[in-house]
């Protein structure tokens, strides 16, 4: 193979079809990261016959002159070797100026790397944290979040969601970062996707999605699942008050669970701190567990230990007759009704106060505990949105701006619409730099 075939293979495999290869050079890195650690510099040449303008993409054949420094550009590794491209530029005229013209092999967003470089930033940001990334590519982490957050709006094909055609939506409010940052997360039940990400909690974020709705959006809203919060059911009843408000059983159960908590605090707060204390007090996780999950060992366990204790023991029983009730495929809801009257009478008949405020909250809200036995839609999808959201939480650490995290979190949950620049296959990859 004679030197020109060897440089057209070389041009093939690295990519930069219409240049050629016409030199590498090994120096020692000029960053303080890497200190004595050598890079690899591959030396381009242009042979095509346009350049193109930056901004419009227009090609031109003449260009006004060439600039006076080479660029260079960091692409992936070859070998053990930190890579970059360099090339000299011409400037052509065009849209009011002398610009510097663009390569197709730059990367979109202008950070100086390779496009294809960026695609496996951006691959790796999927799959791992941004400081990860950042120091597995040699990277400040300011760089690697800002290349994320750009090709995750690409990804997103722009900000605005598909608002078309809702009937029931979700609404639920989330942590960013374990309870200072909240966004108020809507999503579609019968198509399953988010269709708004809002900044913050309560009533604002949710009529902000009212207001972007609009008046007829809003007229064809059906149903709204959401809990008892303050700010949603005012938001709800302002813009859409002839909806069906459902109470999904995610929380009905969340408030027992957290009753049974503060039983169990009370209970055992002033237990002697001996053996004798550690034998007789039952594990939290046992006592907010689904009985029919336990194992065997661990239902007589339990069994034992809350016949010790008679008061807890009926709050036990309380809470999982509650949730046999919830489960239950009731086809008639004045028998759903009557059971769940008669279990917070039984709740009423003891002496647990934090149980009384559960059935009392549920009698109030007995209309949309029942719509969700009625309702065309499943419940548990804006609660599966929160395990999402947790992993989001998880990876997104090295992230500092909020609103980065926003279109990120869309993106993984579910992104309205896909821009046709979008490739989801360099998302799912994993590379090596």
């Amino acid at each position: 193979m004679d030197d020109r075939e060897q440089e057209q293979v070389a041009t093939s495999m690295l990519g930069f079809q219409g240049f050629v290869v016409v030199g590498v050079d090994i120096e020692e890195s000029p960053t303080h990261r890497e200190p004595g650690k050598r890079i690899l510099v591959v030396l381009l040449e242009d042979v095509r016959k346009y350049h193109r303008c930056p901004r419009c993409g227009k090609k031109h054949r003449e260009a006004s002159f060439q600039e006076s420094a080479p660029r260079r550009s960091r692409d992936t590794s070859q070998g053990d070797f930190v890579t970059f491209v360099e090339i000299t530029p011409m400037r052509v005229r065009c849209c009011g100026g002398l610009r510097v013209e663009a390569f197709p092999w730059e990367d979109p967003f202008g950070h100086r790397m390779t496009r294809r470089f960026t695609e496996r930033i951006a691959a790796l940001c999927r799959k791992s944290t941004v400081q990860s990334v950042a120091k597995m590519a040699g990277l400040a982490w300011w760089t690697v979040s800002k290349v994320d957050e750009e090709s995750t709006r690409l990804a997103l094909g722009g900000d605005r969601p598909g608002l078309d055609g809702l009937r029931w939506i979700g609404v639920d409010e989330v942590s960013r970062n374990g309870g200072r940052i909240y966004f108020t997360i809507v999503t579609d039940l019968l198509r399953g996707r988010v269709v708004w990400v809002g900044d913050g909690k309560g009533e604002r974020p949710l009529a902000e999605f009212f207001a972007a709705l609009g008046e007829k959006g809003c007229h064809k809203i059906r149903g709204a699942v959401c809990d008892l919060a303050a700010g949603f059911l005012k938001a709800i009843a302002a813009s859409i008050p002839r909806a069906e408000v459902v109470l999904d059983r995610f929380h009905i159960m969340k408030w027992t669970n957290d009753a049974l908590k503060a039983i169990r605090r009370r209970f055992f707060g002033a237990a002697p701190k001996g053996a004798l204390g550690r034998e007789l007090k039952v594990q939290q996780w046992l006592f907010l567990s689904a009985r029919e999950n336990l194992r065997h060992g661990d239902k007589l366990r339990l069994n034992r230990l809350c016949q010790l204790n008679q008061p807890l023991y009926q709050a036990y029983i309380l809470k999982e007759e509650l949730r046999a009730i919830l489960h239950h495929p009731w086809r008639y809801m004045g028998a759903m009704l009557r059971n769940l009257m008669a279990w917070a009478l039984a709740v009423r008949q003891t002496a647990h106060g934090e149980l009384i405020k559960v059935a009392e909250r549920l009698l109030s809200h007995a209309d949309k505990v029942m719509a969700g036995f009625t309702a065309p839609v499943k419940l548990g999808f804006v609660e599966a949105i929160n395990g999402k959201i947790a992993m989001i939480r998880r990876e997104s650490r090295g992230i500092a701006n909020p609103g980065h995290f926003r279109p990120r979190r869309q993106l993984i949950i579910g992104p309205t619409k896909k821009s046709p620049h979008f490739r989801r296959a360099h998302f799912n990859r994993q590379f090596d730099f």
